[in-house]
């Protein structure tokens, strides 16, 4: 059921992006949004199907949502949403805050939710994963951090991208793909293209499966860059995933 209203939202969410002509999306967040040049991946993923989004990001390493709302690494990311310019925004906090810091963490993500909706804004809860260090301590529930996040999402109406939800299901499925590089939390190019299949989803409304399992660019010079690439079997088991997830 939860699946069910969860893709009401990305049906009400894709055509009020399109319908207003506003296609500009905003990730704020630290390394679990940058690495791996995830919002470009998603921007890369759409336009293969004809999507056109301008996805743009306000991060800096470790940051929390605190930091972003007073301004701390040089981030202006109130002065980004108060510009009207952005439909959806996707927010991440500091990876361990919404088990560890819970208070400040729900102070945050409601302060800037606000803020969204206040500029005609579409907020979303980036739910991220447990890895190692943080895992070897006693939660309940599967999925923790999500379970932590559920007050925030529940009285602010705030939907949550279950990307951390996708981790553990990769993982128990496919033990033997690592989706963390050697530090143990950060994403490896799998995990960065499983979550990056997540926002493609949540973003246009439509199933990752029989996306391409690299993406590129042009510099400036006309040069091509490689922004991620995975293997095939690996790119499809990452998109069976998260179909699996929005069809529960």
């Amino acid at each position: 059921m939860k699946f069910l209203r969860f893709n009401l939202f990305l049906f009400f969410i894709f055509s009020s992006i399109f319908s207003q002509n506003k296609e500009k999306i905003l990730f704020v967040g630290n390394s679990f949004t940058f690495y791996w040049n995830l919002p470009s991946i998603v921007e890369s993923m759409a336009a293969e199907k004809e999507i056109f989004l301008d996805i743009h990001q306000s991060t800096a390493g470790g940051a929390s949502l605190k930091q972003h709302w007073v301004g701390d690494k040089n981030l202006n990311t109130k002065k980004l949403i108060e510009s009207g310019d952005y439909s959806t925004i996707i927010l991440q906090d500091y990876s361990s805050n919404p088990l560890l810091k819970t208070k400040e963490s729900n102070e945050y993500f409601n302060r800037f939710i606000q803020l969204v909706k206040s500029n005609q804004g579409q907020p979303i809860i980036y739910g991220t994963w447990m890895f190692p260090s943080i895992s070897s301590k006693k939660y309940k529930g599967s999925d923790p951090i999500q379970n932590a996040l559920k007050p925030i999402s529940t009285k602010t109406n705030t939907p949550i991208a279950p990307v951390g939800t996708a981790f553990r299901l990769f993982q128990e499925k496919h033990p033997e793909i690592p989706i963390f590089t050697s530090d143990n939390k950060h994403p490896s190019a799998v995990g960065s293209y499983l979550a990056a299949c997540i926002f493609y989803k949540i973003l246009t409304g439509k199933s990752p499966l029989g996306l391409s399992r690299r993406f590129e660019r042009k510099d400036e010079y006309g040069k091509k860059i490689f922004l991620m690439m995975v293997e095939k079997g690996v790119a499809t088991k990452c998109q069976t995933i998260v179909d699996e997830i929005f069809l529960k």
